[in-house]
């Protein structure tokens, strides 16, 4: 095996330890001891950056399908503001600029999906991964038990956590699994892939307790109904065997208990939703609702921390700096706002947004331009894959309305990385078509 495919292999172990393991895979340094390991996506980062002058090659065919306008005005603010700020705050600004870094493995994903038949390899390995997360996931009830089994590393903040069971981004690979079984029509231990899928999706939202599931769920199934009704009909079908079983389940008298220790019951799904806007309840779902006022002062004092001059409207308040002032246990301050939006416009200003805004419009009209490809070519294994990666994509925007998603590497590495290697395919079938070959050979690499 050459060096150039092993270390595409080694990175989508990495990617998937990324996904699955989340948290605790994010908190893993080299060194591991001590307080200046590096983590193992800013080590690969180093990797590339060392060995940029062998794939120099690549950057032309880089530059003529990335958005690198907006991408060089992103990278330029941002890692000027960066640069200025690390003198004054130290390793916290390289912490805070955690998304901007991050953001590298677009590079690194389209440099990696290059290598010899790699896009063979990864369509087995998305599946894989997937399955892998949704058994995962079925280990939630027994996360307090299992992780006291699991290695504990230090994190940076002065916390602690473990390397397994943490499930942070608990609801985001699971319900993409749920929707591989949906598109590829898949058939598990003889089981219709569609029942399973209806299963995990009632199963997500029951056990995992989470506000950011009930909106991911209803923002993914009216995006299909937009794009691919035939989808979201096998979605709803899924859901209705779903919510059946679950239907027994409560009428038979068995109680369900999910994350925030709630039985689930139809009352507590409707006060719990009804929290997503701060509705008042009783309880622990009224620490949930209360939770959304917290967030809406946090992004109102940004904004006026944001608007007092002119350059910290343009350009933010920098790295470096908390964006909040609320600590939890242990005194550990929560730096972002639980909002990617809030936060890049914190760190970034207006203009950064509008860098961020315009090369995820560049990008996904390059989603649609290659899924498009493969359903005219007649590639099911591909159209498939773009419409699982659409998911996953859709899934964690959603997911950082809410919380810093986009700030942690566990959730911006892989989805960076991902969107690397649609801009090789994408590639790749402009290069087809100028050589007037078949869109299989683009696929193939």
């Amino acid at each position: 095996m050459s060096l150039v495919k092993m270390r595409a292999e080694a990175l989508l172990l990495v990617i998937g330890a990324y996904l699955i393991l989340n948290h605790g895979f994010m908190l893993v340094r080299l060194p591991p001891s001590g307080n200046f390991g590096v983590p193992i996506g800013e080590l690969i980062i180093m990797l590339f950056a060392a060995t940029f002058v062998f794939e120099l090659k690549r950057l032309p065919s880089f530059v003529s399908v990335a958005p690198f306008a907006p991408l060089l005005i992103w990278w330029t603010i941002g890692f000027s503001r960066l640069l200025l700020d690390a003198e004054q705050h130290g390793s916290w600004a390289l912490r805070d600029a955690s998304h901007l870094i991050d953001s590298l493995f677009l590079w690194i994903g389209f440099v990696a999906a290059a290598s010899p038949a790699f896009m063979e390899r990864f369509s087995r390995w998305l599946r894989v991964l997937l399955n892998l997360g949704a058994v995962y996931s079925l280990a939630y009830p027994f996360r307090e038990a299992l992780s006291a089994l699991s290695p504990k590393l230090a994190a940076p903040a002065g916390y602690y956590a473990t390397l397994f069971f943490n499930f942070s981004a608990a609801s985001l690979v699971p319900l993409t699994a749920a929707m591989a079984w949906i598109v590829d029509r898949s058939r598990v231990f003889g089981v219709p892939g569609l029942v399973l899928a209806g299963a995990l999706i009632v199963y997500c939202i029951v056990i995992f307790q989470m506000r950011s599931t009930y909106l991911q769920v209803m923002v993914l199934f009216c995006v299909l109904m937009a794009i691919q009704p035939a989808v979201a009909l096998r979605m709803g079908t899924a859901l209705m065997f779903g919510l059946a079983a679950l239907a027994l389940l409560l009428v038979s008298g068995i109680e369900i208990t999910g994350r925030l220790g709630e039985t689930f019951s139809l009352d507590f799904f409707t006060q719990h939703f009804a929290a997503i806007w701060g509705a008042k309840s009783e309880g622990i779902i009224g620490s949930a609702s209360s939770g959304v006022d917290q967030r809406i002062q946090w992004w109102a004092a940004i904004w006026r921390n944001v608007t007092q001059t002119p350059g910290s409207f343009l350009f933010g308040l920098g790295y470096g700096i908390p964006l909040t002032d609320f600590s939890i246990v242990g005194g550990v301050v929560v730096r972002e706002p639980h909002n990617s939006i809030m936060s890049i416009v914190g760190r970034l200003g207006f203009v950064g947004l509008a860098a961020f805004v315009w090369f995820h419009l560049w990008l996904v009209r390059i989603w649609f331009r290659v899924y498009r490809s493969f359903v005219h070519a007649g590639d099911v294994v591909w159209r498939n894959n773009m419409l699982i990666l659409g998911v996953f994509f859709l899934l964690l925007w959603v997911y950082a309305m809410g919380e810093d998603a986009f700030e942690k590497p566990y959730d911006a590495i892989p989805y960076y990385f991902l969107w690397g290697v649609i801009l090789r395919v994408h590639f790749q079938f402009k290069a087809a078509r100028r050589a007037g070959s078949t869109v299989d050979a683009a696929a193939g690499g």
